[in-house]
């Protein structure tokens, strides 16, 4: 990790980059960054692509990368999340079938 490195900021808002600083992450004139506050004096500066690795750090590797269907994988979890919502509602029923869950009858 390199030592902090002082900078001020320019005429028309510009901050400069120490060379040493942009050789360790891989910077080159005219390359894209990505700048967020982060709170009050706080700032993160990011490639594209570093923001790229660290989203797909946190996507769990599958089996056979060619097979990722994201729609077949919603789905999945739509049906598992439902067959838990039906255990659900069938616990809640336990006292009258036809009594709806919310204990108000139903409009007739």
């Amino acid at each position: 990790m390199l030592q902090p490195t002082r900078s001020k900021v320019g005429p028309r808002g510009r901050v400069t980059v120490p060379v040493a600083i942009q050789r360790a992450i891989g910077l080159a004139e005219g390359d894209e960054v990505i700048i967020r506050a982060v709170s009050p004096g706080v700032v993160i500066v990011e490639t594209p692509q570093a923001i790229k690795d660290r989203i797909r750090a946190g996507i769990p590797d599958t089996v056979d990368t060619g097979s990722l269907n994201a729609a077949a994988d919603v789905r999945a979890l739509r049906d598992a999340e439902g067959g838990r919502l039906d255990h659900l509602n069938a616990s809640q029923n336990l006292t009258d079938p036809d009594q709806p869950a919310s204990g108000v009858d139903p409009p007739s």
